[in-house]
């Protein structure tokens, strides 16, 4: 039969023995498909065609493949089972190709391994053995493997034995062959060792031994450090100013010593990392914004030269001149008829206006910052072109001061009127133009722009329930899945923002504007609290400790009222803490999360003007009151109004000026009003809109007399007794510190029996007076337990009448900290009087019992804030001081 003979011949023909196609694999063969065969009658003939195509096929699986014993012989040297225990798992990992035949070819050619796959192994692996004497480690073989380990290095093993153990010889040689040196990496660097330790921590990079005493890193490893230093190196030379550079700017300007306060805005804190602490940055933790100190910079040295043309130049249009020369203010090309008029009106009213220096001075700069405006506004063509609807659009806004507004107004009556009087045209609609002067007697009757004071207290028991609000606008958050949700999602009701916002209002006298600009929670305090996902957020259970921590973070800053840069002071309730602890925590949350840019501020409704849209609001109100309308003026009317309230009600005086005092108003017009405190609430009020912020003896002592002394208070001076006692020793040996004590003590003795005879209700009084601030010492963050110093020659820190606010912390911690270094500066010298040495450890003493009692009131975390520094390590240093008297000392290594 053509093309088909029996199995007989075929064994003649071909040599079936060495292709392995005995009778019994045949039949299989057949089976399988993979040879074709006819029946005809009883007999089988076998395709031939099909035959030799099977004998091709496994000639070509024996060039191309081997068998696994084979493969392993060539990769380790040695047989090795087919069959042995992670066999398979290793050539997975490894990415050997293989080849399983379902009928093998012979008994033993079932499971093949490519060669080239195995010619590519070899290439690219090395058994760790092989490694470890080609690179003659100076350390033994199990703690080279460690070594790999740690340092990532897969190593994947075929038995356990060192042979069979095999690395890629691109990851051990790049580890081990290009290396350098521990040593020479630091020097390199310019870094401490400590600093250079410390990054290695940062990036879980390995050390490790090669050969000799000294510890190596790859050099890959290093040439990354010494590329992020010198990028961050110059990131914080192009964008940030040492404290020292700060300084030298301000000599510039004629200002020996830098403002610590103002200077706080502007700090950057941990972007010094322990790899750029080299050069100016070696000791540094702190550095400052360099644009925002240049704009400070700046606006100081107009303020200053204008200061100084104020100073000399009486002739008022002339000055305005001057000023606007000076900061390059100039009208356009496009303008000079605009010009023409505008400095024609300036210098008429400049001239005929009256009142004393001050008010004409403050009449140069309005028109200065009007000038600006229209300047500005007339870039294109002259003033008089607009339409109404355009200078509504442009000047009448709500982003243009109303003072500015009125100036323009002023302008454009007197020059429309003179024009259409002289030509019979007309010009201008005045009436159209979206500016209405308000008359006194309708400013002075303004009660229904406040709230009464039950809605007061029912909307601020509605905003404390940080329960409900957490929930809610934790439940608001859950809509946004990326930044694009932010602003187009219609669930996200921005109800984490409008908390804040409220809570904002609710206790401080701030505008609009003032509380959409409140700053960002930074970073090295919220990553204590872990809040990595949303369901950390969610299980964040707050202590009173912890709120308090986020609110003095707050409260050590300064604000500035956005309208007219007075300073503001931020305000919280002790019942409000935890409700805007967490509203600050939630908000920063979100920001670092699905905000795309850098933004500086926490409240966000995404919006043109950032303000409070009608979705918004019947969102965080749904659940209040039906018809009820939160406004920013009427709350902050409100707020000044019942401040001016609670002063009036307790104390001689004229509450207008406090509350400008207090919440940085200067138009007597926004604090006239009055709203009716009954009794009940008198104390309520009083405790949710004033500072209680002091501290010290008088302030503990004056409030235990009116409320009663308590175990707290015991605990207290306990505690203060204990801790002094640690740092000066059980035993004071030194007879002076001893009397110094004691005097101390007795003093506080005697000024406790002085106000225990005073009668309460004047106790109360100057509590009173002390709380809304209006008790002031000589010294800003003091208040005095007297309205009249009776010790005008004593500094307030050291008089016992004096009673320390919050602020002065900061004052106290740089003294303590600026005493403490010229005594270890002197405390060795013999030649230096003992009562010099005295002189300062007593003021160290003093300066640290206020650090103590503030410590109690405010926590640890507050004052190693201030102090820049771990209180702990803080106190470790003072209890090395040596004894004053104690000459000829020499300090310890």
């Amino acid at each position: 039969m053509d093309g088909y003979s029996p199995y007989s011949e075929l064994v003649k023909k071909y040599n079936v023995k060495h292709y392995g196609v005995t009778s019994t694999r045949l039949n299989s063969l057949i089976e399988s498909g993979e040879i074709n065969v006819k029946q005809i009658k009883d007999r089988t003939f076998i395709s031939v065609q099909s035959f030799e195509k099977y004998l091709m096929k496994v000639d070509r699986i024996r060039s191309e493949y081997m068998v696994l014993e084979e493969a392993f012989v060539r990769i380790t040297g040695k047989s090795v089972r087919s069959d042995s225990k992670g066999l398979h798992r290793f050539i997975e990992q490894v990415g050997m190709e293989t080849l399983i035949l379902e009928i093998p070819i012979t008994r033993n050619e079932k499971f093949f391994i490519k060669k080239s796959s195995c010619d590519k192994f070899l290439e690219d692996y090395i058994s760790l053995f092989d490694a470890y004497k080609e690179l003659n480690i100076d350390v033994d073989i199990k703690s080279f493997r460690d070594s790999l380990l740690k340092q990532g290095i897969d190593i994947v093993s075929l038995q356990n034995l060192y042979e069979y153990k095999f690395v890629r010889k691109e990851e051990v040689y790049k580890k081990y062959r290009d290396v350098i040196s521990v040593r020479e990496s630091v020097e390199q660097l310019s870094i401490s060792p400590e600093n250079f330790r410390a990054t290695l921590k940062m990036y879980n990079i390995e050390t490790f031994f090669v050969s000799g005493p000294d510890l190596y890193l790859g050099k890959s490893d290093f040439n990354f450090i010494k590329n992020l230093q010198e990028e961050s190196l110059k990131e914080l030379n192009e964008n940030t100013y040492t404290y020292e550079e700060v300084e030298l700017l301000h000599n510039t300007i004629g200002t020996s010593k830098a403002d610590d306060n103002a200077l706080k805005r502007y700090e950057i804190k941990g972007v010094v990392s322990p790899f750029v602490r080299t050069e100016k940055y070696k000791y540094k933790k702190v550095v400052y914004d360099k644009k925002g100190i240049d704009d400070y910079i700046a606006r100081l040295r107009t303020e200053r030269t204008i200061s100084a043309l104020c100073n000399t130049i009486t002739d008022y249009p002339i000055l305005l001149n001057e000023i606007l020369e000076f900061e390059d203010v100039q009208f356009s090309e496009n303008a000079q008829v605009t010009k023409g008029l505008w400095f024609q009106y300036t210098k008429n009213r400049l001239r005929n206006m009256s009142g004393n220096r001050e008010t004409s001075i403050g009449r140069v700069i309005a028109f200065k910052y009007t000038t600006k405006l229209i300047c500005e506004f007339t870039r294109e063509r002259e003033l008089l072109s607009f339409s109404e609807n355009e200078i509504n659009l442009g000047i009448f806004n709500n982003n243009v001061p109303k003072k500015y507004q009125g100036h323009v107004y002023s302008f454009l009556c007197e020059v429309v009127n003179h024009i259409e009087q002289k030509t019979g045209k007309r010009i201008m609609n005045l009436s159209n133009l979206k500016f209405k002067r308000e008359s006194k007697k309708k400013i002075s009757n303004q009660d229904e722009e406040t709230y009464d004071l039950e809605e007061y207290i029912s909307l601020y028991n509605y905003v404390k329930d940080y329960r409900l609000h957490k929930k809610l606008a934790l439940d608001n958050i859950k809509y946004l899945k990326s930044t694009k949700d932010l602003k187009n999602i219609k669930e996200y009701k921005k109800y984490d923002s409008m908390w804040l916002y409220v809570l904002l209002h609710i206790n401080n006298g701030w505008r609009k504007g003032t509380v959409v600009e409140f700053p960002r929670y930074p970073s090295h305090l919220f990553d204590k609290f872990n809040l990595n996902s949303f369901e950390d957020l969610e299980k964040l259970s707050l202590t009173n400790e912890e709120a308090e921590q986020v609110i003095r973070f707050y409260q050590i800053r300064w604000f500035e009222h956005n309208k007219n840069k007075e300073k503001a002071t931020f305000y919280c309730s002790s019942e409000l803490k935890l409700s805007m602890a967490y509203a600050i925590l939630i908000c920063e949350f979100r920001c670092r999360h699905f905000h795309i840019h850098e933004e500086s501020h926490l409240i966000h409704f995404f919006n043109r003007k950032n303000e409070v849209t009608q979705p918004i609001h019947s969102s965080f109100f749904g659940g209040y009151k039906e018809g009820f309308k939160f406004e920013s003026r009427k709350m902050n009317r409100t707020v000044l109004s019942i401040t001016s309230s609670v002063i009036e009600s307790t104390l001689n005086g004229d509450p207008m000026l406090i509350a400008q005092h207090l919440r940085g108003h200067t138009n007597l017009e926004t604090t006239n009003i009055y709203i009716k405190l009954p009794q009940e609430h008198l104390d309520f009020i009083t405790e949710q809109l004033f500072d209680t912020g002091y501290f010290g003896f008088i302030y503990h002592k004056v409030n235990n007399l009116l409320l009663g002394d308590n175990l707290t208070n015991r605990l207290e001076k306990t505690q203060k007794s204990i801790e002094l006692r640690k740092l000066l020793g059980d035993v004071v040996k030194l007879e002076d510190m001893a009397s110094y004590l004691n005097s101390l003590s007795n003093r506080d003795v005697t000024v406790g029996t002085f106000l225990e005879e005073l009668p309460k209700e004047e106790l109360k009084n100057r509590l009173n007076l002390i709380n809304l601030g209006l008790s002031p010492a000589r010294e800003e963050t003091y208040q005095c337990f007297f309205s009249t110093c009776i010790a005008p020659k004593a500094d307030c820190n050291k008089c016992p009448f004096s009673i320390p606010h919050f602020y002065s912390l900061s004052t106290i911690t740089k003294r303590l900290k600026r005493t403490l270094t010229i005594y270890k500066s002197i405390a060795y010298n013999s030649q230096t009087p003992i009562g010099e040495k005295n002189k300062l450890y007593n003021l160290l003493i003093l300066d640290y019992s206020k650090i103590i009692e503030a410590k109690q009131m405010f926590g640890a975390e507050i004052i190693e804030m201030l102090l820049d520094d771990d209180l702990n390590v803080f106190i470790g240093d003072l209890e090395e001081l040596p004894d004053p008297q104690e000459e000829g000392l020499q300090p310890v290594d």
